[in-house]
């Protein structure tokens, strides 16, 4: 556990990650679009930049890949789980899902792979999945310093995946 301001944040640690089963194995020499994202694989990287999209797209040569970000979210493989909940969620929640919006545009400018799969309601809760285990941890975190509450991390063992408990009452 680690103090933050008058309250306190829980970690729990259990890696043993086994390797990301829709990482690519082998990288497209020169560039590469997605077509669902917009993203374009650039100098071995995904990247957002909407002026090279629109140049690349409109070549022969340059090969349309879908993203593992893309693909991750079209099977709905989540790596990634924000719980949201209580009764400041419940009165707030326009706030809460504009600074939520915020830190995902912000998440996926410098990586597109980061992706919300789907936000779902179940059990009084909001679940937000997402593509990657670093972008739930990021909107949690984003949560806890715009509201404070109570903040809780859950690492799964043997897979890299993030379950993360954002609550907050009054």
């Amino acid at each position: 556990m680690s103090k933050k301001g008058d309250k306190w944040i829980k970690h729990r640690y259990v890696f043993e990650t086994n390797e990301d089963p829709y990482a690519m194995k082998e990288a497209p020499s020169g560039e590469a679009i997605c077509p669902r994202c917009k993203a374009v694989f650039k100098d071995k990287r995904w990247v957002i930049d909407e002026e090279l999209y629109e140049e690349l797209k409109e070549s022969d040569s340059v090969p349309q890949i879908i993203c593992p970000g893309c693909r991750k979210a079209m099977d709905q493989y989540a790596m990634g789980y924000l719980y949201i909940s209580g009764n400041f969620w419940e009165t707030h929640k326009g706030d809460i899902m504009k600074l939520l919006n915020n830190e995902y545009e912000r998440a996926r400018n410098i990586n597109p792979l980061h992706q919300i799969i789907t936000i779902n309601e179940e059990d009084g809760k909001t679940v937000i999945e997402t593509t990657t285990d670093h972008l739930a941890q990021r909107l949690g975190r984003a949560l806890y310093r715009a509201y404070k509450g109570d903040l809780e991390f859950r690492w799964s063992k043997g897979d890299k995946l993030v379950r993360v408990y954002w609550y907050r009452d009054k």
